[in-house]
């Protein structure tokens, strides 16, 4: 047996830019980071993003969502905008001060628990991340950026069934977005559910057929169920498409890169 393959696992955050966006615009987009580890971890592959037209990986930072008209209430208005502006300069601790003030002033402000849960979120306290989710989805049961970001965080906890729960309800929420299928296929793969995968990363290449991470991973699915062909069929189709990971693989069990 050749070498393990490297394994590029989940990784949820990415650097901070200073794009805000609507929150119709944020929740067509997921996080981006590369982290690896060696086969016999059993996980498969990691959580996409879309990437800004230079090519770099976003953080959705509006998935920091804006408050409501400031005439409703300006001191609200005015904690929205200082704690987006410290998300945007990268300063989660201090955004979180100003969304905690504003949940306290107004305890139903889902969009405020939104980014709450996100700013938590980056600074690695889940718990707290995972509360504040929960408060923004009991407020609104439909809100898929909500159920996104929390499934993120469940996935980073280790919790793939928690993180599988939420991703099917963002499917129905949102069927025809190829990057929630790439996640579920993701989150399957961390069970091992391979097969399971390959049908995601089959339904996200048909809703976007230029996706190169999700010809990788698929390749990594076809891997563990003992299709070799396929595996580098996948491989080879998103090294062509610039994935650097797949190289890798292509050196290591398939004939040459092509």
């Amino acid at each position: 047996m050749k070498r393990s393959i490297f394994i590029v696992l989940l990784a949820f955050l990415a650097a901070c830019t200073n794009q805000t966006q609507t929150e119709q615009q944020a929740s067509e987009q997921e996080e981006k980071t590369v982290a690896a580890e060696e086969k016999e971890a059993g996980g498969i592959v990691k959580l996409e993003a879309e990437t800004n037209d230079n090519g770099s990986a976003s953080v959705n930072i509006s998935e920091t969502e804006k408050a409501e008209e400031p005439e409703r209430n300006k001191e609200v208005a005015f904690l929205f905008n200082q704690g987006t502006t410290a998300y945007n300069q990268g300063d989660f601790a201090a955004g979180v001060e100003f969304f905690e003030q504003i949940v306290q002033q107004d305890p139903e402000n889902r969009k405020a628990y939104y980014n709450l849960g996100l700013g938590y979120s980056k600074l690695d306290r889940f718990a707290p991340s995972i509360q504040a989710f929960n408060k923004a989805i009991e407020i609104e049961p439909k809100d898929s950026l909500s159920l996104q970001s929390r499934g993120r965080v469940y996935y980073m906890m280790g919790n793939y069934q928690k993180c599988l729960e939420d991703y099917d309800r963002v499917l129905k929420l949102n069927p025809n977005n190829s990057v929630y299928w790439y996640n579920t296929g993701t989150a399957k793969g961390a069970l091992k559910l391979y097969r399971q995968a390959k049908n995601d990363f089959d339904k996200a290449i048909e809703l976007d057929d230029g996706y190169a991470d999700a010809y990788f991973n698929r390749g990594l699915a076809h891997y563990y169920l003992g299709m070799m062909h396929e595996a580098c069929v996948d491989w080879r189709k998103a090294h062509s498409l610039g994935h650097y990971e797949a190289e890798k693989a292509i050196r290591s069990y398939c004939e040459s890169p092509e």
